[in-house]
């Protein structure tokens, strides 16, 4: 008897650490380089997985004293304004009802005029294509991101930001398959809306957090089920 107690308990430890491992995975950062401290690039498009950030529009990075932390940002500029939309990404495996959560700090040096559509967006998109296989060149699924700034007709999904104040800001989602078309990788973005000149954001010490697929967390609560039940049969023998 004392055996099957001492398996029992070895048993729940193992659960108890995989729970554990679970729970842990939450707060771990995807990204490469989230504060842009090591200025980290990739192509674009990026079909290797090359880790770092990938940009357009003329996004990059950006030393400068206006950091949320260290020394350095993810800059969107405004350039001459007219929609340019610049913005900066990293793309990671992802499966149907994933939820991922892109968080954030957003910054502008500049005064937004009030109902410009002069905005940034955290952004999660969802592709079929599984990266590093040309993720971009598979259609999209669902899209989903936070507006911050002054985009015309603010909606829930809009968070204000003043001239001058790092700004906090966070968004989760998860994808969704269409038809044949699975969910297989989402992406990351960062972006500017520049209806004006002046519509330059910077972002900083950004994260990217998921947890584990729902199939993995079944796995392991039948796991603890089917352990708790073991016990109890073997105490009423």
């Amino acid at each position: 008897m004392e055996k099957r107690v001492k398996v029992l308990i070895s048993l729940a430890s193992a659960v108890a650490f995989t729970l554990a491992m679970s729970t842990t995975s939450r707060g771990q950062n995807l990204l490469t380089d989230p504060g842009a401290e090591m200025e980290i690039s990739a192509p674009n498009p990026n079909p290797t997985g090359v880790p770092g950030w990938a940009s357009f529009g003329g996004a990059g990075f950006l030393t400068t004293g206006a950091a949320h932390s260290g020394t350095n940002v993810i800059v969107t500029p405004g350039g001459t304004g007219g929609y340019s939309v610049p913005g900066a990404y990293q793309v990671f495996a992802a499966t149907a009802g994933q939820p991922f959560t892109l968080s954030g700090w957003v910054y502008t040096p500049n005064l937004l005029v009030s109902n410009s559509n002069d905005f940034a967006i955290l952004q999660l998109s969802f592709f079929s294509g599984a990266p590093p296989n040309n993720y971009a060149g598979a259609p999209g699924l669902n899209v989903v991101g936070v507006n911050v700034g002054t985009p015309i007709g603010p909606t829930d999904a809009t968070v204000p930001l003043p001239q001058g104040v790092w700004t906090y800001v966070s968004v989760t989602a998860s994808g969704v398959n269409a038809g044949l078309n699975h969910v297989n990788s989402v992406g990351a973005y960062v972006l500017g809306i520049n209806a004006d000149a002046n519509a330059t954001f910077y972002f900083d010490d950004l994260t990217l957090t998921t947890v584990p697929e729902p199939s993995s967390l079944v796995l392991v609560l039948s796991g603890l089920v089917g352990l708790v039940t073991f016990g109890w049969k073997k105490r009423h023998v």
